[in-house]
């Protein structure tokens, strides 16, 4: 028996209807789906379940590859208070592509909706068969259309905005057939100009009423009038799509993920490109600091940089660095779908077996790298770093332990397996072991990193609390765990200074290396303080407003985490630049 009953719609679109309830869109094919709106434009499914948000963003990876935006990969269609851009107003919205000013322009917009306005409320989303109206255009028109190149510019605000220019048509990327990429101008928030090229101010105004006279059309033009537990399918490149001015403003949500065309076939190209994002990239320039430190401290001489352990080493503890990223994109791939749609995605193309080969392919040569080191160096204490390293890296993100969900112990477990064990594990490269400053230079270090975070993991207080998840932060509250950030800053910052002075004092450096502290001085200073501000500015904010100011302040955890880093980095950089001016006086004096 068949899941659903087709209902065709005028002038164009396919309304499926669920056979019985309890039936879900995931019970027809991928294939049946994307054949239908290549034919239909826009689907419309109607008595199905609806998804929750990460069956949502989990089931959409069948359709195609999610774009990333800076909210994830959901688009909370309501109205806001403090909207920014029309989209998130009450007004009508005119007739536009999705992903104009992004770069990437999606093949699907998909849609559930979870409240509908009323019939007499309007709100009804419009959209336009480009296809269509190139079809029914005169010749006339037609070749004014295909010469014609159009120039859109607005302000960035929200998640998109700049100024691109588009052939007003081109071929559709998916099929092949020709369309039109047209935007209509925008008078109201977030206002956005169009202009022809090469066109008098008259030329201008002409074509453009030319176009919406065409899109406009009753043949070309639908407007879906939205049902609650609607869900929608509408091709991106064939059509545009506005929306109609609606009423009651608390009336209408609707959810919205863009999917960009999946290539039809992936290749060495995008297997690597899918095990780099797992392998989280992005933070090795904050690496790099964690993995120099101990060596510079602890060397003696240069004569390190000719032996191979020391690259077969950084090589290990990279591979442990990998495994660690692995493991926590796999267990998290459910709720990164929403906020990290890149991790989910990547974990969808290479399949799930495909990941966890990775996972073990990296703890093997781990383990390898571990057992060559001790042979070679005679020293015993890779192979336990390695082990407890993986073993950790494992049950942070992993259950029976899940230190990620541990409250209080997610700070042990994470300064351990990302600071103090790698610093360990670097330090013994260059020497039989870290002496005890170096180690609680690392602890420190490790600490003050961690306090910084803290902020990034604050951002995801919602998501977590909503999700289950109990990290330190949902365990200590929103407030709480922001002040005791900004404490751990100050306290580990001072024994990070106070050790490396200490370092120093030992091997009597001259006053003037100490001038290489000062920026260690200046990053510790204006991280406390941008805490200071952080936390007078949510005191008087309820958790979900103070979750906001988070979120607004979240870019500085980069910039933070840099400053700390590579400041001590510059710290251990002078210490071991005088003692090799040292070493090398002694050899001439010889």
């Amino acid at each position: 028996m068949s899941t659903y009953l087709l209902e065709p719609q005028q002038p164009f679109g396919l309304l499926v209807h669920a056979a019985e309830p309890g039936r879900t869109i995931a019970d027809i094919p991928a294939a049946q789906i994307e054949s239908w709106v290549q034919e239909h434009r826009i689907l419309i499914f109607r008595g199905f379940e609806l998804f929750d948000k990460p069956q949502f963003a989990l089931y959409a990876q069948q359709l195609g590859e999610p774009l990333q935006w800076p909210f994830g990969a959901i688009n909370e269609l309501k109205v806001k208070a403090d909207a920014k851009n029309y989209l998130y107003t009450p007004a009508a919205v005119p007739l536009h592509w999705d992903g104009a000013f992004v770069g990437r322009i999606p093949y699907l917009i998909f849609f559930q909706c979870l409240l509908a306005p009323r019939p007499e409320d309007h709100g009804g989303t419009t959209f336009a068969d480009t296809t269509r109206a190139l079809a029914r255009a005169q010749p006339a028109q037609r070749r004014r259309w295909e010469k014609a190149t159009l120039r859109y510019r607005t302000e960035k605000i929200v998640h998109y905005g700049g100024v691109i220019t588009q052939r007003l048509v081109q071929p559709h990327p998916v099929t092949g057939e020709p369309t039109m990429r047209f935007a209509e101008p925008v008078h109201d928030l977030n206002p956005v100009s169009v202009e022809v090229l090469g066109a008098s101010a008259d030329e201008q105004a002409a074509l453009i009423q030319e176009l919406q006279t065409a899109l406009y059309a009753p043949e070309v033009f639908y407007t879906h009038r939205w049902q609650s537990g609607d869900i929608v399918l509408a091709d991106n490149h064939a059509l545009l799509h506005g929306r109609e001015a609606f009423l009651q403003a608390n009336e209408r949500h609707i959810q919205r993920i863009n999917l960009l065309a999946r290539p039809q076939d992936g290749g060495l190209r995008r297997f690597l490109k899918n095990s780099k994002a797992l392998r989280r990239t992005e933070f090795l320039l904050a690496e790099i600091p964690i993995f120099v430190i101990p060596i510079l401290l602890s060397a003696e001489d240069r004569s390190f940089l000719r032996r191979p352990e020391l690259y077969v080493g950084l090589g290990g503890i990279y591979l442990l660095f990998n495994f660690g990223d692995l493991v926590n994109a796999y267990a998290d791939r459910r709720l990164d779908a929403i906020y990290k749609s890149h991790l989910s995605n990547a974990i969808f193309e290479l399949g799930e077996a495909g990941v966890r080969w990775q996972m073990r392919a990296s703890v093997a040569g781990t383990v390898l790298i571990s057992l060559w080191l001790t042979r070679r160096t005679g020293r015993w204490q890779f192979v336990p770093l390695t082990v407890i390293g993986w073993a950790l890296g494992f049950q942070y993100s992993w259950k029976p332990l899940h230190f990620k969900s541990r409250g209080l112990w997610q700070l042990p477990a994470l300064w351990a397996v990302l600071f103090f064990g790698p610093m360990a594990y670097t330090g013994s490269l260059v020497t039989h072991f870290p002496r005890r400053p170096v180690l609680t230079l690392a602890a420190a270090y490790g600490l003050l990193q961690m306090a910084v975070i803290l902020l990034n993991n604050a951002e995801d207080y919602t998501e977590d609390q909503a999700a289950g998840i109990e990290t330190m932060v949902v365990a200590l509250g929103l407030h709480r765990s922001l002040r005791l950030a900004q404490t751990a800053v100050v306290g580990a910052g001072a024994v990070v200074l106070g050790s490396f002075v200490h370092l120093y004092r030992s091997e009597k450096m001259p006053r003037a290396a100490y001038l290489g502290l000062l920026p260690l001085v200046g990053a510790l200073v204006h991280v406390t303080r941008g805490y200071a501000a952080i936390n007078r500015q949510i005191a008087p904010k309820d958790e979900p407003a103070a979750t906001t100011v988070l979120k607004e302040n979240g870019m500085k955890v980069p910039q933070w985490l840099n400053a700390t880093a590579y400041t001590s980095l510059l710290a251990a950089g002078v210490l071991f630049a005088v003692r090799m001016l040292r070493n090398r006086k002694k050899q001439a004096a010889l």
